[in-house]
């Protein structure tokens, strides 16, 4: 079974128009107790630099890194942002997964999102993933691809999803979620508790540690 564990907050960045109440952005936000949107605000006349002033804003509240899950023209937003960023902000930032990023070229036609036309490059050691759809009408598979090669993230296809958002019918979108928890370092092993691992008494050693497939039996030495 793949683990879903979340272990650090998630903010979530819609985009164009804001995410309505069955976008799995919007449910994540009330399955999880640490789920919170970046408002942005101007959901419907988008102004990159605001948009990038407010990731920085909420990123910046936080006391621990965070989860990125971004979505459609949101994914652009935090790129322009984590483009800028400095190496402790980016800290901040635990892992993104930004899904279902436009092809910007075909919305010429769209002044709304003429701000974020310029679409940055950099390197990153911060865990990214970059989801593409087979069926996406904003960006076809190989131009998502491109785009996660410029921010030198992972590229995964999901399927034949659409736009990959309330209309794709999938819900909370398990998936999404595994992919953002495999963005999180591994959790540090617990620590044995040394009581439970060393042999009682004072023969032949009381310090050993012991194997219970190998216990000294005291009785089967006995003359």
């Amino acid at each position: 079974m793949h683990d879903t564990t979340i272990r650090h907050k998630i903010l979530t960045i819609p985009g164009l128009n804001n995410s309505g109440p069955t976008h799995w952005q919007s449910l994540w936000e009330h399955k999880f107790f640490a789920c919170e949107r970046v408002e942005l605000g101007q959901w419907h006349e988008p102004d990159k630099d605001e948009w990038v002033r407010q990731i920085s804003a909420a990123i910046d509240a936080e006391s621990e890194p965070v989860l990125i899950a971004a979505h459609s023209l949101g994914c652009h937003a935090f790129a322009h942002w984590f483009s800028t960023a400095g190496g402790f902000a980016r800290s901040r930032v635990a892992g993104a997964l930004l899904v279902a990023p436009p092809d910007l070229s075909q919305l010429r036609h769209v002044p709304r999102v003429a701000s974020f036309a310029d679409v940055p490059s950099f390197t990153s050691r911060t865990p990214t993933i970059v989801v593409a759809s087979d069926n996406d009408s904003y960006a076809k598979t190989a131009h998502v691809w491109r785009l996660s090669r410029q921010w030198d993230a992972r590229f995964v296809n999901a399927g034949p999803f659409g736009h990959i958002n309330a209309d794709s019918g999938i819900g909370d979108w398990p998936y999404g979620q595994y992919l953002l928890a495999s963005l999180q370092p591994a959790p540090t092993p617990a620590l044995a508790d040394e009581a439970q691992w060393l042999r009682a008494g004072d023969w032949p050693n009381r310090f050993a540690r012991r194997d219970p497939r190998f216990e000294y039996k005291e009785s089967a030495h006995r003359p």
